[in-house]
């Protein structure tokens, strides 16, 4: 088995010029975002949990909209779950709105409103773990700290071509470790956005732009084009579970029911069609009329398109019925008007199939 890679001793002067050479690329060419050139830490912060897990692209009209109804952390504090989990809608990864519900309340019951100054108060709010404190203690208060997140260990692990593994707890610790030391302390906020962006748009995971990177001249794995594409490596290969969601859309006159999620799962707290979920295969069509017999008429069994998380394939149909005699769900349920559906935060897939079929 191979020997792990120590950690290097670097030059001072090759990480000086590679501190120019970015800087200098970041003024001609960073990205122009809403949540640049600011220091309001409770702003940096909503932009850094929106886009844990989103692209730019996707995650900038969610943020305006969230600035826009919750312009505060006491605005935020003070939102009802359901309304936030409805300007979230879409965006995935749930937990990250609950959590921020949760940092949010911690903000005006544990700092009068004034969001935290320090590291250890920042990394104490919910949902909040090294890489977010390291940028909102770098943008919002110029504190040396490097963030660490995918853009950062590949152009790193690329710089470097280090095979050091970024899923071990050996193998992160090396890169936090030549993370600080390549890390501008002079002006560390802007360093760690010019660091962002260079993964972003030059160096990303497939086809980097090489040509057009401003640190080339230092990178070591420039010129082995196959090194740069495995790079950087992960030890521990993704195992992906499938799941079977069968959901019934029962409709009964103008109504239809659903349920509202228990706060469990990466759905907690979203609503959803009565469901029925198997780990080994979907309902056969003699179970899904056992399902409905006596009260349901089914017209049509929907197959949506497989929905991929990051541990799960989920198999999803919806299985539309039509109410036969008067119709009475457990307590959980409750029934509401099919226009009323989009007042109701419910997972992307059955959003998708709700905005489309109603």
């Amino acid at each position: 088995m191979k020997e792990r890679l120590q950690y290097p001793i670097h030059g001072g002067e090759r990480m000086s010029l590679f501190r120019r050479l970015l800087l200098s690329w970041f003024d001609q060419y960073g990205r122009i975002l809403p949540w640049r050139g600011i220091t309001d830490p409770y702003r940096i912060w909503v932009s850094e949990i929106i886009l844990q897990q989103t692209q730019v692209v996707q995650g900038w009209d969610y943020y305006m909209r969230f600035i826009e109804a919750y312009p505060d952390v006491s605005a935020l504090a003070n939102a009802r779950d359901e309304d936030v989990l409805l300007l979230w809608e879409g965006l995935g990864y749930y937990s990250r709105a609950h959590n921020m519900l949760v940092a949010a309340r911690q903000v005006v019951e544990q700092h009068g409103c004034i969001f935290p100054q320090t590291e250890e108060e920042v990394s104490a709010l919910k949902g909040i773990g090294p890489y977010t404190t390291a940028a909102i203690m770098s943008i919002a208060y110029n504190q040396p700290l490097a963030v660490v997140d995918g853009n950062v260990y590949r152009v790193l692990s690329r710089v470097e071509a280090s095979e050091e593994p970024i899923d071990t707890t050996q193998g992160q610790k090396y890169y936090r470790l030549l993370a600080s030391d390549y890390l501008d302390h002079s002006q560390p906020g802007k360093y760690n956005q010019a660091m962002m962006d260079l993964g972003a748009m030059i160096c990303t995971p497939r086809s980097p732009k090489c040509h057009e990177c401003p640190i080339a001249p230092l990178c070591k794995s420039r010129e082995n084009k196959a090194l740069i594409e495995l790079l950087p490596i992960k030890a521990k290969k993704l195992v992906v579970d499938n799941r079977y969601l069968d959901y019934f859309l029962l409709i009964d006159g103008d109504c239809f029911w659903v349920e509202r999620r228990d706060n469990k799962g990466i759905w907690k707290g979203l609503y959803q069609l009565p469901l029925v979920e198997n780990t080994e295969r979907a309902l056969g069509e003699n179970e899904i009329r056992e399902k409905i017999r006596g009260s349901w008429a089914l017209e049509k069994s929907i197959d949506l398109q497989p929905h991929r998380l990051t541990h799960r394939l989920l198999h999803i149909r919806i299985h539309l019925c039509y109410a036969l005699t008067e119709t009475h769900l457990p307590s959980s349920f409750k029934k509401i008007k099919l226009s009323e559906h989009p007042t109701l935060a419910f997972p992307k897939p059955l959003r998708h199939f709700l905005d489309q079929y109603f």
